[in-house]
């Protein structure tokens, strides 16, 4: 036997006994789809970028009926007008119509870039508080929900994340050490996970 492949057969032995003296791996999971609603900021949120939908929305619809209204005119009028003028008229109709889809499409794109502003603070506070659970409760990692196929449902920290948000834990967090970095360790307030 060389000595590299002794080398190895020491790795391959030694590796697993040191794997098992490391800690073992503790994991949690939260909500976030679920839990920002049932924040009092996420509806907040929700209720306002609803409102700006319906104003935008009852804008959309006021063109769009104002141009249904001048194509039935057309329509009914279009025997006594030149066809150069109906043709003309066709045109003008056909260039609103754009402009209605790209005033849709800018309106989209404008609540899209709102929400994600108002989602962003609500998440960057919600990750201080769960990096405090996840201190508190010594675990090794906190995964979204969306990203598992399957959790036992002690693991599941959403309904304390949302406790501990609606009470106002996080808000004057520092934003320094940044949402990836946890916070320190918050007294055992909360009960701990069922292992």
């Amino acid at each position: 036997m060389t000595r590299g492949s002794l080398f190895l057969a020491l790795a391959i032995i030694v590796a697993p006994a040191t794997a098992s003296a490391q800690e073992a791996v503790k994991v949690g999971f939260v909500d976030l789809q679920r839990a920002i609603p049932e924040t009092e900021e996420g509806r907040k949120a929700k209720a306002s970028l609803k409102k700006i939908f319906d104003q935008k929305q009852k804008e959309i619809d006021e063109r769009q009926e104002a141009v249904r209204k001048a194509g039935e005119d057309l329509q009914k009028k279009r025997t006594l007008l030149p066809a150069e003028t109906v043709r003309q008229k066709e045109v003008e109709l056909g260039e609103q119509v754009q402009q209605i889809q790209q005033t849709y499409l800018r309106h989209q794109q404008d609540l899209q870039q709102k929400e994600q502003e108002a989602m962003q603070k609500i998440v960057e506070r919600m990750q201080r508080i769960i990096g405090k659970i996840a201190s508190a409760e010594n675990l090794t990692m906190v995964v979204e929900k969306s990203a598992l196929v399957f959790a036992k449902p002690h693991l599941d920290l959403t309904n304390e994340l949302i406790r501990r948000y609606n009470a106002g834990e996080g808000a004057a967090g520092p934003a320094a050490g940044g949402p990836s970095t946890p916070a320190a360790p918050a007294p055992a307030k909360a009960p701990a996970a069922k292992k």
